[in-house]
């Protein structure tokens, strides 16, 4: 028997012994590509989760190298993009967030705003989240909150820039799982 077939039936020593021949293979696949060891365990992880979930579909007709780097490939174009999107999100929070440094509210949606702010916001160091809350919320100016928090406006900026970036952390991952949520 092959390696495929005893991998089709479910033996776990044939997927490991798969596994110990080309783990560290797929993993400098991806770290040529990717440049990040993190990226790159990450996906390799997801090729032999791949490979064992869909072990019913493996094929006699082509060697276990060439099906694996196919699944590979496949997690590499999933990959960028992802990566894609991600990129043209932020672009778009970016522009959004540059463009209108302070929000206008209308009706109901002013508690449900504001309720997001504070629920994005509540992981921030008290600085920084009011830093975020002042400059979002309120639409004070750098100056203005320097002032108000007696920080110079560098301060200011850089808390504002760390919460930018939690903040588009968290909205990142509502955004993934509402696209992933919707596939299925």
């Amino acid at each position: 028997m092959t390696l495929i077939t005893d991998i089709k039936k479910g033996d776990q020593v044939a997927f490991q012994a798969v596994y110990d021949v080309f783990h560290a293979k797929l993993f400098h696949y991806f770290l040529k590509r990717i440049r990040t060891e993190e990226w790159a365990k990450e996906l390799t992880q997801q090729v032999f989760i791949k490979l064992w979930q869909s072990r019913h579909t493996l094929t006699e007709a082509h060697t276990v190298d060439a099906q694996l780097f196919t699944i590979a490939n496949s997690i590499y174009i999933d990959y960028l993009r992802k990566q894609a999107v991600e990129r043209r999100y932020h672009c778009e929070l970016d522009d959004n967030l540059d463009e209108h440094s302070t929000l206008v509210y209308h009706s109901h949606q002013d508690y449900e705003t504001a309720d997001y702010l504070h629920a994005v916001s509540e992981d921030l160091p008290p600085v920084r989240k009011n830093v975020f809350i002042l400059k979002v919320d309120k639409g004070y100016s750098n100056k203005e909150i320097a002032e108000k928090l007696s920080v110079s406006i560098k301060t200011v900026e850089d808390h504002y820039s760390k919460a930018l970036k939690h903040v588009r952390s968290i909205v990142m991952i509502a955004f993934l799982l509402r696209i992933v949520l919707l596939s299925h």
